[in-house]
């Protein structure tokens, strides 16, 4: 089977999750080449094996061009809209980190540069690919429990001292924990039962120089459905954090919750046994599900449909509206 070739341009933590990704397509007999790698850090330009390395993101792009099928953009979030927007024009298509980007309109823009150069462009939002997202589609879809109730996702984690200059922790570089890490509950709420009506917000701002840092946010549905997140990264030597997805639904509910190493990933109907979803919905590495998804459409010229951009886009959308009823002082916004 003739392979793919691909480049990382930024190549951090995230990367070694990607590359688990490639490795395991490799192995399965679906090759994938990291034939560059764009990084401003030396040093993370060592041990990369034959892989071309660059220092500056033009000089990539000038290297590259016409060599690479795809690039996978790993970079700090201020820069994911105009990298993602010269790779698509100098004819690469894209695989970019969440968030999508720091602002509506460039997330609107990127959408714009794949229709316009006709590249495909998919945002990394990994948690569409995990098992517990396949079970609540599935039952949503086949109304295994009737129609959802209403819907808790919770995510915590460390403060993210390991990044380059602390960019996590300065608003005008990742927008704070609101879009790096809720986002994720963001897209998945927007998966499952669609755009809300309206969001009300609280959030604080505990890291000097973060953005909002802790957020707990209501999604109001045209259908009466409600919804609440919450998410947090200001604990510092956080050794007990954990998740929590909950959908309840009219006959039972689906729960995935992890603490301290222990996990739990079962439905539970209001009458009968409860069922271990882990035997149903096998576990899976999602940024392994999410690799291959993408470059699968890629290699078979599909649409992204399963994590569309003018999705990842909207999930942005509601993470600033949320952003604005918190610093409205929880004034419900409407979308």
């Amino acid at each position: 089977m003739s392979g793919l070739k691909m480049g990382f341009i930024g190549h951090g933590s995230i990367t070694g999750s990607h590359r688990n990704g490639y490795n395991t397509l490799n192995n399965e007999g679906f090759p994938v080449s990291i034939d560059a790698v764009c990084d401003i850090r030396q040093e993370k330009l060592e041990n990369i094996g034959e892989s071309r390395a660059y220092t500056s993101i033009q000089d990539f792009f000038d290297g590259e061009e016409g060599k690479l099928d795809f690039v996978d953009i790993c970079l700090p979030t201020f820069l994911h809209a105009d990298t993602a927007i010269e790779a698509m024009e100098r004819g690469f298509h894209v695989l970019v980190e969440k968030p999508m980007a720091l602002t509506y309109e460039d997330c609107v823009r990127m959408c714009e540069a794949a229709k316009r150069t006709g590249k495909t462009l998919m945002v990394a939002q990994c948690c569409r690919f995990g098992n517990f997202a396949i079970a609540v589609r599935d039952y949503i879809k086949k109304g295994i429990f009737g129609k959802p109730k209403t819907a808790c996702l919770k995510r915590d984690g460390g403060t993210p001292r390991w990044s380059w200059n602390d960019w996590f922790l300065k608003e005008e570089l990742s927008g704070g924990a609101i879009l790096d890490l809720h986002v994720h509950d963001v897209d998945m709420m927007q998966d499952f039962f669609g755009i809300p009506e309206a969001v009300s917000s609280g959030a604080s701002r505990i890291i000097p120089g973060d953005g909002p840092d802790i957020v707990s946010t209501n999604y109001y549905y045209s259908n009466g459905l409600f919804t609440h997140s919450t998410s947090d990264w200001t604990t510092e030597n956080n050794k007990y954090y954990g998740s929590l997805g909950r959908i309840d639904f009219v006959g039972g509910y689906i729960i995935s919750a992890s603490f301290a190493g222990q996990y739990v990933f079962a439905a539970v109907p209001s009458k009968g046994d409860i069922i271990d979803l882990n035997t149903v919905y096998a576990p899976n590495d999602f940024y392994t599900e999410e690799i291959r998804y993408f470059t699968r459409c890629i290699k078979e010229g599909l649409p992204v449909d399963m994590c569309t951009p003018e999705s990842s886009a909207q999930s942005i959308r509601i993470a600033l509206a949320e952003k604005e009823s918190a610093e409205r002082g929880g004034e419900r916004i409407t979308l």
